[in-house]
C-alpha cells in the first residue's frame, strides 16, 4: 500500500491532496466572488463592482470555472462502483491542466491590456498558476487519486483476486 489509509475515503478511493483543492479553489475564484456577492444582498453590487469593474471579465471567469466547479462536486459523488462519475473524474487532470492554461493566457492578455506594467495582482496570478501547473503535472497523489478505481474481481476456480486496469 503506498499511502495511509487516513488517505482513503469509506469507499476505499484515494482523497484528492489538500493542494489539489486548494488550486482548484484559486481557479474557481470568479464563483467565490459571485457567490459572496450574492449571500451579501445590498453590498453585492459594490463587490463586484470592485472586484470585475468590466463584467465581461467575471462571465469568462465563470465560464472556466464551471468545469472545475462541476468537478470538484463529482470527486464528492464518487463510489468504487460508480463507472460514469469514475470516468468523469479521471479526466479532471487534463481538464484542469486546460483551465490553468486557458487562466495564464487570459492573465497574459490582462497585462497585454495594461501595456506590460508591472502589478501585484497580475504577478502572483501568474506565479501561482504556474506552480499549479508543475504541481498538476509532477504530482503522483494527483494522478492516483483522480484515476480510475482498479477493478477486483474473484476468480471462482482458483481463489485467488486478479486486478483488473
Amino acid at each position: 500500500m503506498r499511502y495511509a489509509i487516513e488517505q482513503y475515503d469509506q469507499h476505499g478511493l484515494l482523497k484528492p491532496p489538500v493542494w489539489l483543492w486548494l488550486g482548484w479553489a484559486f481557479l474557481i475564484r470568479a464563483w467565490v466572488v459571485f457567490v459572496v456577492a450574492g449571500a451579501s444582498r445590498q453590498e453585492g453590487s459594490n463587490i463586484l463592482q470592485y472586484v470585475y469593474p468590466n463584467h465581461t471579465m467575471l462571465y469568462i471567469g465563470l465560464a472556466m470555472g464551471l468545469p472545475i466547479v462541476i468537478g470538484m462536486w463529482l470527486v464528492g459523488l464518487r463510489k468504487s462502483d460508480s463507472n460514469k462519475t469514475n470516468f468523469l473524474v479521471s479526466l479532471l487532470k487534463p481538464v484542469t491542466l486546460a483551465i490553468v492554461a486557458m487562466q495564464l493566457v487570459h492573465t497574459g492578455y490582462l497585462v497585454n491590456l495594461h501595456h506590460w506594467q508591472f502589478s501585484w495582482p497580475n504577478a502572483v496570478t501568474l506565479v501561482l498558476l504556474a506552480w499549479f501547473a508543475i504541481y498538476l503535472i509532477n504530482s503522483r497523489r494527483v494522478k492516483d487519486s483522480l484515476a480510475l478505481p482498479a477493478k477486483i474481481t474473484s476468480v471462482p476456480d482458483q481463489g485467488h483476486t486478479i486486478n483488473h486496469q
